[in-house]
């Protein structure tokens, strides 16, 4: 008699058996590797971030241990705008500001030097270069020391005063200053004698653009001695206060900017008179030299701007 399928089918009692011990040893010893291992300790918290001694623009200046703001403005000659710390063996101005001179200090700090200030020397801090300038002493007997450092965003100079028994120690604590800034949305840019008039040279060169070209516009588009001659003086006007912005900053090649910038608005004031009189050569001659200056202008703004290795 055949077996039924239904009962081929069932399996036999000792398969399910030990199929069932086999699973249950393999749970034990899953349940074993399973057991988590004892946690570990807490990773020791993250050491605290530095003090900022001083925030101001794109600049930060963490203060390192033993460093403390003296909760006042410096009385150092032409810092008075700026922040005051004790460092450790030194009192530090800090000071960011745009730019207001060739020599890349604060205007202040230039006249308070009253003529007496000596030629920078250039420094590399940190991978930056700065321009490290001897002061000034503020009292008999100390000695005051300025390093400047260019940026996109503004000058940033930390000047230090101290003993002149312990200068070298006040140099060393300047240096670590401005080796600590932080720069936010800034670059430093290497100093030269026509730093500043390049960090002045993109809005300047943008009012003057705007002028030229709603000025030219006008002059090519009329033939009237008199509109054409309101339209040069315009841009005569243009030139002549680019020329002023730049004229205090300039140094180096960047006074033969401000130079050139003079001389093209004097030939658009030529230009002007010469419309306004029906003076048809005269105003030729003037168009022809005011090409020649502007090409000039060009080269000399190729060769200021370019960048400069170093910083």
């Amino acid at each position: 008699m055949s077996v039924p399928a239904a009962i081929r089918s069932r399996p036999a009692p000792w398969p399910l058996a030990v199929a069932t011990l086999i699973a249950a040893a393999l749970g034990t010893g899953l349940g074993i590797a399973l057991v988590p291992d004892a946690p570990e300790p807490p990773a020791p918290p993250p050491p605290p971030e530095p003090r900022v001694g001083l925030q101001s623009g794109v600049a930060k200046l963490p203060l390192p241990a033993g460093w403390e703001p003296l909760g006042r403005l410096s009385t150092l000659p032409g810092f008075d705008a700026a922040t005051a710390v004790r460092a450790e063996h030194a009192e530090l101005a800090l000071d960011i500001r745009p730019v207001e001179h060739p020599s890349l200090l604060p205007a202040r700090v230039v006249a308070a030097a009253a003529g007496d200030l000596a030629k920078p020397l250039r420094r590399s801090v940190g991978g930056r270069t700065v321009w490290r300038y001897e002061l000034p002493p503020a009292e008999p007997g100390t000695r005051l020391v300025a390093l400047s450092l260019p940026t996109t965003g503004g000058i940033v100079t930390i000047a230090c005063q101290t003993a002149a028994a312990t200068a070298g120690r006040a140099d060393a604590d300047c240096e670590k200053a401005i080796g600590a800034v932080r720069l936010d949305g800034a670059s430093p840019l290497a100093p030269a004698p026509e730093t500043a008039a390049r960090i002045a040279l993109p809005a300047t060169f943008a009012q003057l653009n705007r002028r030229r070209r709603d000025a030219r516009r006008s002059l090519a588009a009329t033939s009237s001695p008199r509109r054409r001659a309101a339209a040069a003086r315009r841009l005569a006007r243009g030139y002549a206060g680019a020329a002023a912005q730049l004229r205090p900053l300039a140094g180096g090649d960047a006074v033969r900017v401000t130079a050139t910038l003079g001389a093209l608005a004097r030939k658009h004031r030529t230009l002007a008179a010469a419309s306004l009189r029906r003076k048809a050569r005269r105003a030729a001659r003037s168009g022809a030299a005011i090409e020649r200056k502007e090409r000039r202008l060009a080269a000399l703004l190729a060769a200021v701007t370019r960048p400069r290795a170093g910083a």
